[in-house]
């Protein structure tokens, strides 16, 4: 949880600030490895609460300030689509991906 956040193929929601008790917090609930039943009505789970559940929130420190940055929940433009294949690819080449890119070609 230190240094900058790794690189993501994922879109992310601006960095927001958090204090040290609620990172110790959020750390700890998304560490933890307890599965829940069958939600009831009345704790039927959010769309963004299945996101963050399959994508969680990234956390680091940076000069002593706790940063969180969730997924975003916008959809995606064509466009969008098109510059991460196009990074993806360019990911790709960077690391020497012989075999995929000979899949693919």
């Amino acid at each position: 949880m230190s240094g900058q956040p790794r690189e993501s193929l994922v879109q992310y929601e601006k960095e927001s600030i958090i204090d040290p008790a609620d990172a110790a917090k959020l750390t700890s609930i998304l560490n933890s490895k307890k599965k829940g039943g069958i939600p009831t009505f009345e704790n039927k789970p959010t769309p963004s609460d299945i996101l963050n559940a399959i994508l969680p929130p990234r956390m680091w420190t940076h000069d002593g300030k706790h940063f969180v940055q969730y997924v975003s929940h916008q959809p995606a433009s064509r466009d969008d689509v098109a510059n991460l294949q196009k990074l993806l690819d360019e990911r790709l080449l960077a690391r020497q991906a012989r075999f995929l890119l000979n899949i693919l070609s």
